[in-house]
């Protein structure tokens, strides 16, 4: 479980230096697809829009792994054409 936390972490995708007005996700699209096919198809269980930070842009993620759930908080750079994996800890279940 350790190591895929370890390449969740360490997920970085960069992407065309101008995206079509259409492909502006596909960078986040990549991300969630890499965390799908480490964590399971069905692991990601909530999105936050993104959000604009002034220089960057960063979109929190839930999913689970091994019956756990863990926030991924992604980070873009403003143009949509690379981003991050910038944090990852355990979320608490609300009951």
């Amino acid at each position: 479980m350790y190591e895929k936390l370890e390449e969740i972490q360490k997920i970085t995708v960069s992407g065309k230096a101008f995206p079509a007005r259409g492909d502006r996700l596909e960078i986040r699209d990549r991300i969630l697809e890499r965390i799908k096919s480490i964590a399971g198809k069905d692991s990601i269980k909530r999105l936050t829009p993104i959000q604009n930070q002034g220089d960057h842009k960063t979109q929190d993620i839930i999913f689970v792994l091994d019956d756990n759930e863990y926030l991924a908080t992604l980070r873009y750079d403003n143009e949509m054409t690379e981003g991050a994996v910038e944090s990852l800890s355990k979320h608490a279940k609300k009951c």
